[in-house]
């Protein structure tokens, strides 16, 4: 009788460091294609400006810092399959809370005003996914209407612009001359605090399954409340961040659909062009702010070379629709391959 040995398992082949490298190039392409098309657009706009330096770089980091944090809160309910068509609102009533609570107060006081706004943006954010999650109408729906209601309450807080804040706390994000690190620091800490969780936390990982794919999700154990919750919560910091910020560079709080609504539409703009599929589960945190400064700077170089800024407008829409038809076939082609 003839015994034959079972055939040894054999371990798959190491990955080899180009294969990796390959692989992390396919990743980030999208965001390493936003970074080589915003140095571009710095580079056009130093041979525009004369003696360009440290003031142009601090008007793009302050002129855009609300609208890069309502692109970031954007961001994380995008990733967990949803949309919130509230942000705009939001920033504005943040906005008209915190120059209301800081008219005259000191700058200890501020700091503190400071921090109740963003509890509070916390727990805005959490009605709002508690009211998609219970009530199971869309999103879209309930942010749409939570938009008004939003602005509502920030009309009734601020008939009139007003408020204000101290200067200490405005140089916090505004910096002081041009020193613009003050606002790339806001940027970068919560940025790499959020992105921290999104990536190494349970909580994260629930986030980005839910928007792949929420039947695969529930399946695996995945609590697609709460992970619906964390990430509304997390937008809701966001945009009292962006509330914030607006307090700070305008010194004070206005009350505006109009301006709600041109945010909202901004912070959408950003995370379609940095890379976030509105389908969700894909995108990170880096390709919407490189997006933004993008958005901004492609009318800004523009008028300066007197074109009409309504053409610069046409031009930006261009970008996008390019952009984002040319990124889409990229991934068709890759997911083939």
């Amino acid at each position: 009788m003839t015994v034959t040995a079972s055939p040894v398992p054999q371990l798959p082949p190491p990955t080899r460091p180009h294969v990796r490298a390959i692989r992390l190039l396919r990743d980030e392409a999208w965001t390493g294609a936003l970074a080589v098309l915003l140095a571009g657009l710095l580079i056009w706009q130093s041979t525009q400006v004369f003696r360009w330096g440290a003031f142009e770089l601090e008007t793009l980091f302050v002129s855009t810092l609300p609208l890069v944090f309502l692109a970031l809160a954007q961001t994380v309910v995008v990733i967990a399959g949803g949309i919130d068509l509230s942000v705009g609102a939001q920033m504005v009533l943040f906005n008209c809370v915190s120059g209301y609570l800081m008219l005259d107060a000191g700058f200890g006081m501020s700091l503190l005003y400071a921090a109740l706004v963003i509890v509070l943006g916390m727990a805005v954010g959490v009605l709002t996914g508690w009211i998609v999650t219970i009530s199971g109408v869309p999103d879209i729906i309930v942010t749409l209407a939570t938009g008004f209601i939003w602005v509502g309450v920030a009309l009734w807080i601020m008939p009139q612009p007003g408020g204000g804040a101290p200067d200490r706390f405005r140089e916090l994000f505004t910096g002081t001359g041009t020193a613009f690190w003050p606002a790339l620091l806001c940027i970068a800490i919560p940025v790499a605090v959020v992105w921290t969780l999104l990536r190494r936390t349970r909580t994260g990982l629930s986030i980005y399954a839910l928007g792949s794919d929420p039947q695969a999700a529930f399946l695996a154990g995945v609590d697609a409340r709460k992970a619906r919750l964390s990430a509304y919560a997390l937008a809701g910091v966001f945009t009292a961040l962006a509330g914030l910020a607006t307090t700070a560079y305008t010194g004070g709080g206005q009350a505006s659909l109009g301006v709600a609504n041109t945010a909202t539409l901004g912070a959408v703009a950003a995370v379609v062009l940095g890379g976030v599929a509105l389908t969700g589960g894909v995108g990170g945190l880096i390709g919407p702010v490189l997006a933004v400064w993008c958005l901004f700077l492609i009318p800004a170089n523009l008028l300066t070379l007197g074109v009409d800024p309504a053409y610069g407008e046409v031009v930006r829409g261009v970008v996008i629709v390019l952009v984002v038809l040319g990124g889409s076939l990229l991934r068709r082609k890759w997911s083939r391959t």
